[in-house]
């Protein structure tokens, strides 16, 4: 297992995160969320054929990805290539929130069966934003998830 990294820098958050995902440590995977963290993904609305933004909060987020840590057996982040955007501000509090990109293909596979042996695929990129948290280390506040899935 790789080690835990002090998350001292938005990377080091993602570090972590991509280990969180491979090896199902759903209380890495908390650590590296903010209080006040929301998760967005785009989906298409199946009335108006519209894509919309649609938020997911901590906890809800928290017990999906319970969810899928329990489902999957296999998860793997490949391709996993994080760039730096530039900063930017929050409005109410002036707060500088640090920005990434990652480029990805995440593969999730249920190897023993439990689930009928379902594999999914998603490629595509996410943005996130990170703040520095009251402990001073740094952890994500925003999530969008911009990826295609597939079978």
């Amino acid at each position: 297992m790789a080690p835990i990294a002090s998350q001292t820098d938005p990377d080091s958050v993602l570090k972590n995160f991509k280990y969180a995902y491979e090896y199902r440590d759903l209380i890495t995977y908390e650590n590296c969320l903010d209080k006040q963290f929301t998760f967005y993904y785009i989906d298409q609305d199946l009335q108006t054929g519209e894509l919309r933004e649609y938020p997911v909060s901590r906890d809800n987020d928290i017990d999906r990805t319970r969810g899928m840590f329990k489902v999957f057996d296999d998860i793997r982040l490949e391709t996993w290539e994080v760039f730096p955007l530039p900063s930017e501000y929050d409005s109410l509090t002036q707060e500088e929130l640090k920005l990434r990109q990652a480029n990805f293909h995440l593969s999730l596979t249920d190897i023993d069966g439990d689930y009928n042996y379902e594999h999914l695929e998603a490629t595509g990129f996410a943005k996130f934003k990170f703040r520095r948290s009251e402990d001073g280390f740094w952890r994500i506040v925003y999530w969008q998830d911009n990826s295609i899935q597939g079978p």
